[in-house]
């Protein structure tokens, strides 16, 4: 018992690495893990306080066209209960005039109109392309025109039939179909999301622990010791699973610790313990089995992924349609464990089938710990009997072959910004590191950045939200369900700060990775001289209107486009702010990771024109689910990216390239007031709609103007325009560094 008590004790302690050539990428990815699980739960924790901090609602403005004195006198009426809305009151002879009402609602700050048809029908004009949109407009017809409907007769002396009560929120008294849906939403998070976390922090847990403590010993040549030891070898198994299951367990507690938070999941918090220890011990015999058949980490960390890719495709089956997954589910090993953390967190626990399935887990862990001991007898191993100075002379040789090699890497084919590789840039996971650590970090921030303006929004659109997520089953759904959600929110200021701060953060990793863990100025590591920032800043604002503004340029003149007003209306003025501080830091984040960050290291390790390609073509696949991406947004994407590529080169600094694909941005959706990648602005100084003879080709349709050829003209000319000036002032051609112009 000893033995299994100090062999569990050395897995436990083990710093996860044990020596062994394990990637440290993988904690990286386990802190953002760590920082999206923490803000979901503080997500949930705080909705129970958003009334607190939720500004005051602003009344919805309503563009009503040619409204009778009715509706006035209805409006006017002590019956009448306004439910937020503002009416902006105007008078319009034709009723499909979509063009004067589009202007009307952009004047007014309004997502509706309502026209008043001389022969008494009543039309609703809309942006559809919004998801919120049609709520609002069904909204409106309950609350304010059924109603109406009602007065009349009631004037009348014609019979009014109430198919349903009115409901009055007296000021001071609760909801209650307010708080039932917000604990709904909440016990859907607590069913479909939370037991997938537990899965994902139990999984990485486990891995980083039971692959080393093996494997790393035979990668570390120290496992023959152990062997060699009278120690049963059913005992090194048990002793190794114990230490892997507490440091699986201590993620698992912290997790339910931050959920205890949450009242509603507190009745079922100690059978969600009892199913997390199960899980840990089954999980933590697979790993240490997978670590018995491997001779190193990297290998057993290899054999491991297609085991959490099963254990995270189960999760998703049973959230994708949790109703499908009941009954004889509940006692299978896995399906068990996910439907019975749900149904503790909602108080509808199964006991037979928490049993059940229990029992079968813990029989297969049985299997994996007696396959285990049984390889253990059947490993073999050797002793060295070299002597010190042969073991000596082999240790200098591997010393002078792994100087060689660094040296080799070590050397930069192409400088860019100066950069100088301090740490090998060899092998495949360089490359895919390089590729996924954008991904990585934008997934999670802007995750992290939906979470504030969501709170913000009653309970029940929160539910209606995940349940509609229920019914994405393609990628077209995904893209369109995504592209709704995401138009919604770009119309919240919260939103649009959230996002910045998310960028901010992303600039700040960049930041200190460059500068505390490479240890590299960030002149060299980013392109971010502290020298002339505000000239090379003012030269990107201007470089990013010129090319922007002659974009918009060709598509008015061409009759592609045409301007009908001009203004913001005061509501929309936060709104506006928001946009200025998003773009301002999307922009830089975008550059530091693509040509400040990307760049220089692909182009130290395989030259500056597949440093250029990778950038671009991976910057352009970053906005590749946008609606109404096309081959030819493919193509103009690709062409921007290599603009911004050859200014940063050039110049010697990212500065340049920030400023000007914050103008870029910036004038396009909130300027012109056109689409920004697919995304809509909301709101701009300068409105404008489609020409008669508009085309798709030269527009970029529902992409905006990067979808169409004015862009592909003016990049072309820019590229070409860059290329003559640089060639002229380092002379024929041959691109000094030292002469590089600043600016």
């Amino acid at each position: 018992m000893r033995a299994f008590w100090q062999i569990a004790k050395r897995a436990f302690r083990s710093s996860g690495s044990g020596g062994a050539k394990a990637s440290p990428h993988a904690g990286y990815a386990m802190l953002l893990a760590a920082l999206v699980v923490f803000c979901l739960i503080a997500g949930i924790w705080f909705s129970y306080f958003r009334d607190l901090f939720a500004p005051d609602p602003v009344p919805e403005t309503v563009v009503v066209v040619n409204a009778p004195n009715s509706f006035k006198d209805y409006v006017a009426s002590d019956v009448f209960i306004g439910m937020g809305f503002h009416f902006d009151y105007r008078e319009h002879p034709y009723a499909y005039d979509v063009a004067t009402y589009s202007a009307m609602m952009k004047e007014a700050g309004s997502r509706l109109t309502v026209f008043f048809d001389k022969d008494g029908d009543v039309l609703t004009f809309y942006p559809a392309a919004d998801l919120g949109n049609t709520d609002f407009r069904d909204s409106f017809k309950n609350y304010i025109l059924d109603r109406y409907s009602d007065y009349i007769k009631e004037s009348s002396g014609l019979p009014v039939v109430i198919e349903s009560p009115l409901i009055i929120n007296v000021e001071g008294v609760e909801d209650p179909n307010e708080s039932d849906s917000e604990e709904s939403a909440i016990m859907a998070l607590g069913y479909m999301v939370v037991p997938l976390l537990y899965f994902i922090v139990v999984l990485y847990a486990s891995m980083l622990k039971g692959t080393n403590v093996i494997a790393g010993s035979k990668e570390q040549n120290t496992f023959a010791a152990i062997l060699m030891t009278p120690v049963p070898r059913r005992t090194i198994i048990l002793g190794n699973i114990m230490g892997v299951w507490m440091s699986s367990m201590i993620p698992a507690l912290v997790l339910s610790v931050l959920l205890f938070l949450v009242p509603v999941f507190r009745p079922g918090m100690l059978a969600v313990l009892f199913i997390m220890a199960v899980l840990c011990i089954f999980v933590a015999s697979i790993v240490i089995l997978i670590s018995v058949l491997s001779n190193n980490v990297i290998t057993a960390q290899t054999a491991f992924l297609p085991v959490f890719f099963v254990f995270i495709s189960v999760c998703i089956s049973a959230l994708q349609d949790p109703d499908e997954f009941t009954g004889v589910y509940e006692y299978i090993p896995l399906y068990g464990q996910y439907i019975g953390i749900g149904k503790a967190l909602s108080q509808q626990i199964n006991i037979l089938g928490l049993l059940g399935s229990s029992a079968l887990t813990l029989v297969l862990s049985a299997i994996c710990i007696l396959i285990s001991v049984r390889l253990l007898f059947s490993e073999r191993f050797t002793v060295s009997v070299m002597s010190a100075s042969d073991r000596e002379l082999v240790k200098a040789r591997r010393e002078a072959r792994m100087m060689e090699k660094k040296k080799t890497y070590l050397t930069a084919k192409t400088s860019v910004f100066d950069y100088k590789p301090k740490s090998s840039l060899n092998g495949l996971s360089f490359g895919i590191t390089q590729m996924t650590r954008p991904l990585v970090l934008l997934s999670v921030f802007q995750l992290i950045a939906m979470i504030p303006p969501l709170l913000m929004t009653n309970g029940e659109y929160l539910t209606n939200v995940i349940a509609s997520l229920k019914a994405v089953k393609s990628v077209p759904d995904v893209i369109s369900s995504g592209a709704g959600i995401i138009g919604v929110l770009m119309s919240t200021p919260a939103f649009l700060l959230s996002m910045a701060l998310g960028y901010i953060l992303i600039d700040i990793y960049y930041c200190l990775r460059v500068r505390f863990i490479e240890r590299t100025p960030l002149a060299s590591g980013l392109g971010l001289p502290k020298e002339h920032i505000p000239r090379r800043y003012l030269t990107g604002i201007a470089a990013g209107l010129v090319l922007m503004g002659s974009v918009f340029a060709i598509l008015v003149i061409s009759g592609q486009i045409k301007v009908t007003g001009f203004g913001i209306a005061a509501a929309n003025i936060p709104l506006f702010l928001a946009f200025i501080v998003m773009w301002l830091f999307q922009g830089a984040c975008e550059e530091i990771m693509f040509r400040g960050y990307m760049m220089p290291r692909i182009a130290a390790r395989y030259g500056l024109i597949p440093a250029i390609a990778v950038s671009s073509l991976l910057f352009c696949l970053f906005h590749g689910m946008n609606p109404g991406f096309t081959v030819l947004a493919l193509i103009n994407l690709i062409l921007v990216s290599v603009l911004f590529a050859l200014i940063a080169y050039f110049t010697d600094n990212i500065w340049i390239v920030c400023a000007a694909h914050t103008m870029w941005n910036f004038t396009q959706g909130n300027i012109f007031g056109l689409e920004v990648s697919g995304n809509s602005g909301n709101v701009s100084v300068i409105h404008t709609e489609l020409g008669q003879g508009a085309t798709a080709l030269m527009t970029g349709g529902t992409f905006g103007p990067e979808g169409g050829l004015a862009v592909t003209i003016v990049t072309l000319v820019a590229i070409a325009v860059v290329l003559v000036l640089f060639r002229k002032k380092t002379g024929c051609g041959k691109i000094s560094r030292k002469e590089t112009p600043e600016g």
